[in-house]
């Protein structure tokens, strides 16, 4: 009965009546349409009826209230499609869905501290930062169009290997000036890392020229793993990876192909064609995520148990027949789940399954009606509740650190807690780190914040599968500055080891007198132009 008077009193804000609405569809669609509007909607949702998209649709449009907001209040938040996406390990590597599809949603914020200059080497964004008024999405966001995509490296890219960690978030910059710096690649080993797509695969790595026509995707640490492109026919450089989220996770065994591999067939392509029939989209997108149907089913039980609905389970078969002759556009669990799975972006499922979305409606729903997350607080007890910013603080240190990164990559602030495996985060949880080209560990070259689980206070013994998966740790200084390292506690001495290809020496302490452990580093975020 909830989503009865919710449906009731968002279409009495438009002055609309349930008789009124099923008439107008009606009329634009005809009563045998999908889109058709019953006058028996309220009793059909008061049983526990959902409406499929059509009729979701056509509420949008003739209501002129956002898709996002009516799926909403039936409980759908199309924001959990990147969140969820980000959650699921990757074979391959896959261009993520980057997002926001509610833009009124708002959105936690902060404001400078009184700046203490020189900032040290490292410090606690606690020190730096404070807690301030919430703010909508749409204030963050840049009013033009992202020039940056985001891609997931998948487990069994052998490319990207050492310099980008498998799970790892990486930033592409596609402006044309960076996809043309591959134009000017020569033979030797070069430093820049790339998007490719080969085929319906992508793959993230180093470039090296072999002839005018010719070009060679390698990997510097499996020397005989190797990929010969031709860019234009069966290859394209998409863009240049200048930013890496490293995550921290547990290690896990990769199988690295060795030789020369062979090009597959093109035809299919990152960017779906405009054109493109569902069927196509979907066969297209799950080949290059690089899934099967049963590992598919799989992973929608998980997601049905994740959201407790037991829709979003699809047996291996109905997948099948999706690519086929039927179509899951009759609920949107479906959607949902097989956007989450094969990495789809909503507007363009629905474009493809034939869905007119330029018709939909633009305007939000108001706070007091929308399901949103993150609802700003009361406007008399907000102005008590967070500092005023000082005129000192204008250019302190959080603008020129958005403007020094471009843009935020809001579609990822719902999924940090389980990326980096945190109870919650704060600004306790993260360091911010002055960008050192020549730090104690690789992992840490260009690194500007830290993601720290301040609940581990013991050095794990563990032995990584390989050295640049050893875990890291922030240890706070007799004299208060911060040192990041791998480390080891034997008999009260805390000893930091650098990586083996570091010249530096071990540095012993002496646990809690000359030094002590903080927490464990479970993310780092790092610009890659100098790596």
């Amino acid at each position: 009965m909830q989503t009865v008077e919710h449906v009731r009193q968002a279409l009495s804000t438009r002055r609309l009546s349930l008789y009124q609405v099923s008439r107008r569809s009606a009329e634009i669609f005809g009563r045998s349409s999908p889109y058709y509007i019953p006058e028996r909607l309220y009793h059909d949702l008061a049983g526990g009826a959902v409406p499929t998209i059509h009729r979701l649709a056509a509420l949008s449009q003739i209501s002129r209230y956002r898709l996002c907001d009516w799926l909403g209040i039936f409980g759908f938040r199309l924001d959990d499609i990147p969140k969820l996406q980000l959650l699921i390990p990757r074979r391959n590597t896959v261009v993520l869905d980057s997002s926001v599809y509610d833009v009124e949603q708002w959105v936690p914020w902060f404001t400078d501290r009184l700046p203490q200059f020189p900032l040290p080497r490292m410090t606690p964004l606690t020190q730096i930062l404070q807690p301030g008024a919430p703010k909508r999405a749409r204030e963050l966001l840049l009013p033009h169009k992202p020039r940056f995509l985001y891609a997931k490296i998948g487990w069994d890219d052998p490319f990207a290997f050492p310099a980008l960690a498998p799970g790892s978030i990486v930033r592409i910059d596609v402006r044309p000036t960076s996809a043309a710096q591959s134009l000017s690649l020569s033979p030797s080993i070069g430093n820049k890392i790339f998007l490719v797509q080969n085929g319906p695969f992508l793959h993230c790595g180093r470039l090296r020229r072999i002839d005018s026509g010719r070009m060679q995707l390698y990997s510097t640490q499996f020397p005989f793993t190797q990929l010969e492109l031709s860019p234009g026919r069966d290859a394209q450089i998409l863009g240049l990876v200048d930013a890496e989220i490293r995550i921290f996770a547990s290690p896990r065994a990769t199988e690295v192909p060795t030789g020369t591999l062979r090009p597959p067939k093109a035809g299919s392509s990152t960017v779906p064609d405009p054109g493109i029939g569902l069927q196509e989209l979907l066969r297209t997108s799950r080949l290059r995520v690089g899934v099967s149907y049963r590992e598919v089913s799989r992973l929608s039980r998980w997601i049905a148990g994740l959201l407790a609905d037991p829709i979003y389970f699809t047996a291996p078969g109905t997948l099948s027949d999706y690519e086929k002759s039927s179509s899951p556009l009759h609920h949107v669990q479906k959607i949902l789940l097989l956007c989450v799975l094969y990495c789809i972006d909503f507007w363009t499922f629905l474009h493809a399954g034939g869905l007119s979305v330029d018709s939909l409606g633009n305007d939000p729903l108001p706070d007091a009606l929308a399901p949103r997350r993150g609802s700003v607080p009361n406007r008399d007890s907000q102005a008590n509740s967070y500092p005023a910013p000082r005129r000192e603080e204008v250019g302190g240190f959080l603008s020129p650190l958005i403007n020094r990164w471009q843009e935020l990559p809001l579609f990822l602030k719902d999924s940090l807690t389980q990326l980096f495996g945190l109870r919650n985060i704060s600004l306790a949880n993260i360091f911010w780190s002055r960008e050192n080209q020549d730090p104690i560990h690789p992992a840490l070259v260009g690194a500007s914040l830290l993601i720290v689980n301040r609940r581990v206070r013991v050095p794990v013994e563990r032995l990584a599968p390989t050295l640049w998966q050893e875990p890291l740790y922030v240890i706070l200084l007799r004299n208060g500055a911060y040192l990041c390292g791998s480390c080891t506690l034997r008999h009260g001495v805390l000893t930091v080891h650098p990586h083996s290809e570091r010249p530096q020496s071990s540095i012993c302490l002496r646990n809690k007198v000359d030094g002590e452990l903080i927490g464990q580093v479970t993310g780092v975020v790092r610009c890659l132009s100098q790596v």
